[in-house]
């Protein structure tokens, strides 16, 4: 099927605003009881459903910045984009700055809402990524020279997210770019090699924490454990045999009425399933596949290989965390504590991911332009020409 940009970008856009729009009234749905009920929030049932809104329209605002921005300020400023997230990373640890919640020191406090440092680091490293394939250009070779500084890096930043704790973002982050270093052609060998690693690492850490021993006991028999570990996904899966086919209807769910914990972030995908039924569950992966293919498609028109990477790995990322979320929600993976991108509640990763749809906008917008080598001494290596064109597809 050959669409052009203007078609990617409608689609695009259609995709977010369906998500972020049903995120919204999810929200609102799944929180107003819960709102109401809390003297700490003013017993403002849409208390949740407002900051929600204001940070869809902080998103929108960035996303329409970002498109009108050319996403190659992101490659001259990587340095300054890498070192940035890297002290963000460090703060959560300080005292006075960091802002801890059950138990994890994943967030800073900015007195008016916090930020996750965390969130920022997935399209960061990413965006590395890209950097470190683009910069070898012809050199290119997909061995151990170009893949050890990623690995390098990727080990330093996913550190700092296990340490806060937070174990669902960095293997959503592993993943995402290993995936982008398998589609750019590094050897399956060697990256087959450090997933092995990756493995008794991920193995280590499991075991080495209580409480990922519990969630993972619960994850393989949860009934057994229903008023304990296996709470959470017992509720889940209630929620969602409640749905049936066609859901309850818009705030007539049941589950969220304190019965689903974090059933506005990590498992808002339940209230959708009770509450729109099989068809809610269905319609809501279809336009995550969608938004994920379309995402491909502006790869593959990119000008240049970095903005080809970008798309790829944001794309990548955006539907690895939406298949995880959804998964975990239907016990298909243990609980991770992740939120389903442009639905669950929550300021950094809602605004953020807009954000990363303003990207892929004007990486689709600069898509009909190529670029040409000219010579260049600089240790940088070539220089890229604008000249007008159309990519071939």
């Amino acid at each position: 099927m050959n669409i052009g940009k203007r078609h990617e970008n409608l689609i695009l856009t259609l995709c977010t605003m369906i998500l972020a729009g049903l995120g919204a009234v999810m929200v609102w749905s799944a929180t107003s009881v819960m709102a109401e009920a809390s003297a700490g929030l003013g017993n403002d049932a849409a208390y949740f459903f407002k900051r929600q809104v204001l940070f869809l329209v902080l998103g929108a605002s960035l996303a329409l910045f970002l498109s009108r921005v050319d996403y190659d300020i992101i490659r001259r400023h990587i340095a300054a984009l890498m070192g940035g997230t890297l002290v963000l990373l460090v703060l959560v640890f300080v005292p006075g700055i960091r802002h801890t919640a059950n138990g994890a020191s994943r967030w800073i406090d900015m007195w008016l809402f916090t930020f996750q440092p965390s969130e920022l680091a997935k399209f960061s490293l990413i965006a590395y990524a890209a950097y470190a394939i683009d910069r070898k250009g012809e050199n290119f070779g997909g061995g151990g020279r170009e893949f050890l500084p990623i690995l390098a890096v990727l080990v330093l930043y996913v550190a700092l997210i296990l340490k806060e704790p937070d174990f669902g973002t960095a293997v959503i982050i592993t993943t995402s770019v290993v995936a982008l270093l398998f589609i750019a052609g590094f050897s399956w060998r060697l990256l087959a090699g450090c997933g092995v690693v990756g493995i008794m690492g991920l193995v280590l850490a499991i075991v080495s924490k209580p409480y990922r021993m519990a969630r993972l006991s619960a994850f393989l028999d949860p009934f057994s454990q229903a008023q304990a570990a296996g709470y959470q996904v017992v509720q889940s899966l209630i929620a969602f045999s409640n749905g049936g086919l066609i859901g309850t209807g818009i705030g007539a769910g049941k589950q969220k009425l304190f019965y689903l914990p974090a059933m506005h972030t990590d498992y808002i995908f339940s209230v959708i399933g009770e509450e729109l039924g099989f068809a809610g569950v269905v319609a809501v992966g279809a336009v995550f596949m969608t938004l994920v293919w379309v995402g491909f498609r502006i790869a593959r028109r990119a000008r240049d290989p970095f903005g080809k990477y970008l798309a790829m790995g944001v794309a990548t990322m955006i539907g690895m965390q939406a298949l995880m979320n959804m998964m975990v929600g239907l016990q298909m993976l243990p609980p991770k504590g992740m939120v389903l991108p442009f639905l669950s509640y929550g300021g950094t990763s809602l605004i953020l991911h807009l954000g990363a749809i303003g990207i892929l906008t004007n990486i689709s917008m600069k898509g009909a332009e190529v670029f040409v080598a000219e010579p260049d001494n600089s240790r940088r290596g070539n220089r890229r020409a604008r000249v007008p064109g159309d990519c071939a597809c």
